[in-house]
């Protein structure tokens, strides 16, 4: 039986600059019931972010024009540590894993994403992780 996610009270920020993987990250978040903005720079996202305190979860593509998707998220942690990033990018060697964390993503999932993982991936952060103060760091990739 597939696993229903209903997050009316929630926030996401979605920052994405291809307009594929942004309707694709769109019809996955639409079935949950969770507010979704959308940021198509790292700029934007910093701004979008200051201005919107109340987010509860960034997806972060990481190749971004102008401020990358670690610039990105350095920004938003310093201005709001408590939020998970989860970084979605087709970048899939170590090092680049390893920058995502050293930047302060929470999580990182490779493209093309696997819907399922990437709703599980929120869900355990909306429920435990940094909300309770588990400052876990999740690998998941496809």
């Amino acid at each position: 039986m597939k696993k229903v996610y209903t997050w009316q009270d929630k926030v996401v920020l979605v920052v994405e600059d291809d307009t594929s993987s942004l309707m694709l990250l769109k019809a996955i978040l639409s079935k949950t019931g969770a507010k979704i903005l959308v940021a198509e720079d790292g700029d934007s996202a910093v701004v979008f972010f200051q201005n919107n305190t109340h987010i509860d979860l960034v997806l972060m593509d990481i190749r971004l024009k102008g401020l990358n998707g670690l610039q990105a998220t350095q920004q938003i942690k310093h201005i709001k540590p408590s939020t998970p990033v989860i970084a979605q990018t087709a970048c899939v060697f170590t090092e680049d894993k390893e920058k995502c964390f050293n930047a302060g993503c929470n999580a990182y999932i490779t493209k093309p994403i696997e819907p399922n993982l990437l709703l599980e991936t929120m869900d355990y952060y909306f429920k435990k992780g940094i909300a309770q103060g588990i400052l876990e760091t999740v690998i998941y990739s496809n």
